[in-house]
């Protein structure tokens, strides 16, 4: 799976750097850091059988249950993907989609994503929008595939969740 990962980042940064190349403001473009993989799959069967095979290969798996489906967060520990991805977010499709399975999308992170309207406004042809699901982030889609605007990880919705269930345990229990 690491491989055909890879192999699928190596064509992912291609046309990442097509639409850099192609930006007025390409420094905005080049400081955003890439930090994780989104593959999507079919169903619950291929979710697990994907997770299980990579779990090895990592030092933190964390999953959670959102919009009918699962998405599983799982962290390299002694590898790295092209770009230097070490987060692969394992998707299963949502019911009733028929999305396309494989790489859907790549989280880049920047501080700099914050005033990110003032460039992309002024850049054009470039197709994005804000979006939320729990965090927010700008998607930028092009050349049949997305790039993820993040000021923070997507590590750290786990740890919003996490903190939401650990208050409602002690609120229970005072």
């Amino acid at each position: 799976m690491l491989h055909t990962l890879d192999d699928a980042l190596k064509d992912y940064f291609a046309k990442w750097e097509t639409l850099v190349a192609a930006r007025k403001d390409q420094d905005f473009f080049e400081e955003l850091a890439p930090t994780a993989v989104g593959w999507k799959v079919s169903d619950r069967n291929e979710h697990d059988r994907l997770v299980a095979e990579l779990r090895d290969k990592c030092d933190l798996v964390t999953g959670r249950y959102m919009n009918e489906r699962w998405i599983t967060k799982l962290h390299l520990t002694k590898t790295s993907l092209h770009g230097g991805v070490t987060v692969i977010k394992i998707m299963e499709r949502r019911p009733g989609s028929n999305d396309p399975t494989g790489l859907d999308h790549v989280d880049f992170y920047s501080p700099a994503v914050a005033e990110a309207d003032i460039v992309l406004k002024r850049e054009p042809a470039l197709e994005w929008q804000h979006e939320t699901n729990g965090a927010s982030w700008i998607s930028v889609r092009f050349a049949g595939t997305e790039a993820k605007l993040r000021t923070d990880t997507v590590l750290d919705s786990y740890v919003r969740d996490l903190r939401e269930a650990r208050n409602n345990i002690l609120r229970s229990v005072l």
